[in-house]
């Protein structure tokens, strides 16, 4: 069986549905109080609705299970969370009972730029997590991504539909590697199909835009509208003051001055090589599959 942590978020969702089409026994474990294993739903997927604070449900989740994706997050929207739990304390949580249950593969979804030294809490937190798996006895393979593209293709187009303006942080001119969630999916479904454990960090991108093209983008397949931009200072202010009442989007904006920087571009090259038939799902496509 094989679990996958995280699964009903945007990229956890998309992976076990690759994996269900494959006829992979699988088990999610996603937020919430701790509750007995459900029966197996009419897909076939045990869903387990467990915290990553638990060592008991960590231990339960991971039990009988061969192989493991982290794909949890606390950067995003819901409540519950946050980097240091989700990403950093509960990644370590987590690794630990999968490697006491003898699991043979833990794969971490990690982020571009993860270092001990960032800037950014959340990146910060990542490096942590993939220090536990490098060290973790099992076999292991970290994808670090770049922002992922979807999440910003929403939260641009977010004031589209009232106010009639795109938002782009900072001077969007920057340039992003970005990583589409069909494009992760299959990269991780692709390992985990695999005999033999990587023990490799892979970074993965799909396409390298800026955040101006990605608002055109958007207003185009629109047909109206305009960009609104939060400069740089603004940022600043709002990483600091939007803590108390919006963390996400005190981290959002902590991000985009870090992208500002240019510290989110990145090769995807190399990693594409190692896997050169996996579709390229970028911009172009994942624009027109939206509606409105």
């Amino acid at each position: 069986m094989i679990l996958v942590v995280g699964g009903t978020g945007r990229l956890g969702s998309a992976l076990v549905g690759l994996l269900k089409n494959d006829g992979e026994p699988v088990r999610t474990m996603s937020r919430g109080a701790s509750v007995p294993f459900p029966a197996a739903a009419d897909d076939g997927v045990e869903r387990f609705r467990g915290d990553l604070t638990s060592l008991s449900d960590c231990e339960r989740a991971v039990a009988g299970c061969r192989k493991v994706v982290f794909a949890a997050s606390g950067f995003g929207l819901r409540k519950g969370g946050d980097p240091r739990s989700v990403d950093r304390d509960g990644a370590l949580r987590l690794v630990a009972a999968a490697a006491r249950a003898g699991a043979a593969q833990i794969i971490m979804v990690s982020m571009h730029g993860a270092a001990a030294d960032s800037s950014l809490e959340f990146l910060r937190m990542k490096a942590a997590a993939e220090d536990a798996v490098r060290n973790s006895g099992t076999g292991w393979a970290i994808v670090r991504m770049g922002p992922n593209l979807e999440q910003f293709l929403v939260t641009m187009a977010e004031p589209l539909p009232s106010k009639g303006r795109v938002m782009v942080f900072g001077s969007g001119t920057a340039k992003v590697t970005f990583t589409s969630t069909p494009d992760a999916a299959e990269l991780l479904r692709r390992i985990l199909s695999e005999d033999s454990c990587l023990s490799e960090t892979i970074e993965w991108g799909t396409e390298t835009h800026t955040f101006n093209e990605l608002a055109e983008a958007i207003l185009t397949k629109a047909g109206h509208g305009s960009i609104q931009r939060a400069p740089i200072p603004a940022l600043r202010l709002m990483s600091v003051a939007a803590r108390p009442f919006s963390p996400f989007l005190a981290r959002m904006a902590a991000a985009a001055i870090w992208m500002e920087s240019g510290a989110a571009e990145f090769d995807p090259q190399p990693g594409r090589r190692a896997y050169p038939d996996i579709p390229v799902r970028g911009l172009a496509e994942l624009v027109s599959e939206r509606t409105g």
